[in-house]
């Protein structure tokens, strides 16, 4: 979808949707955020709190009098967004029908398997904590999953430890992760970790990438080196490299300043 033209109408008071840090002023981009995150059904954004919204913010009285009876008859809220998505102008009657798809087989899927859609896409937009709590939800629950589901819930697990660079977590979810699943990638993503953040072994871990098989340990340790050289030459170590050759004093702090408050709001995004 191109360019979305929308309705003068103009929230003063703009509806919050937490999980994606995001503020929705009309209804054209509730509708747009709504059809292109279908999993926000598992959020609980359903509520009074929207149809009051509705009502009160965009002036859509009629359609937020029908989605409050239809909560109060036990419509479920896939059903809802459904109707929300068939109410707007900005989808034709093929998208809608991909999108009563797609809601449709959420509400098939096993809770544990919902579980992991929520999670897998909070760690596809970068919401590491969120991701992780989903994640360990998962685990703690009493299921009937088999080994692979929960030893890709821990692979998951363990690469949203090591972006918010939690060494010890990573290293212990990947390897439960190869137990249950016998993976030998694990055990180069193991290699990696462990070159990344205890190179010399201070940690005294057992080194489960001393399982890789020679050629495959050989080409994970190129590929290693590739990866750095790679991140030598990225913009960012570029630009940090830029800031400390700058001479004046002054503009080398508000130069500094001012790439550490930017990385300050990136990990707040990760929360």
């Amino acid at each position: 979808m191109g360019l979305i033209l929308c309705e003068p109408v103009k929230a003063k008071n703009p509806f919050h949707i937490d999980v994606l840090s995001l503020d929705i002023y009309s209804y054209e981009e509730l509708c747009y955020i709504i059809f292109e995150n279908p999993i926000l059904v598992t959020e609980g954004i359903v509520s009074d709190t929207l149809f009051d919204f509705i009502r009160n913010e965009l002036n859509l009285e009629n359609l937020a009098d029908n989605l409050s009876k239809k909560k109060s008859n036990g419509v479920d809220d896939e059903d809802i967004l459904v109707y929300i998505i068939d109410s707007c102008d900005l989808y034709n009657n093929a998208e809608s029908i991909t999108f009563r798809n797609t809601v449709g087989k959420l509400k098939k899927m096993a809770v544990w398997e919902v579980g992991k859609q929520r999670a897998d896409y909070m760690f596809y937009i970068g919401k590491y904590d969120p991701a992780k709590k989903y994640y360990l939800e998962i685990l703690g629950m009493e299921k009937k999953a088999d080994n692979s589901f929960i030893g890709s819930v821990y692979h998951n697990l363990g690469v949203v430890y090591a972006n918010l660079f939690l060494y010890e977590e990573a290293y212990e979810a990947l390897k439960k992760s190869y137990e249950l699943t016998n993976n030998e990638h694990i055990l180069t993503e193991l290699y990696f970790l462990k070159r990344i953040f205890d190179p010399s072994d201070k940690m005294k871990k057992d080194d489960m990438s001393g399982m890789l098989k020679p050629e495959m340990l050989s080409e994970a340790g190129k590929a290693f080196d590739i990866a750095v050289d790679g991140i030598s030459e990225s913009e960012r170590v570029k630009n940090i490299e830029s800031i400390f050759m700058v001479e004046d004093t002054d503009k080398k702090k508000k130069l500094i300043g001012e790439y550490i408050t930017g990385l300050k709001t990136d990990y707040r995004n990760m929360m």
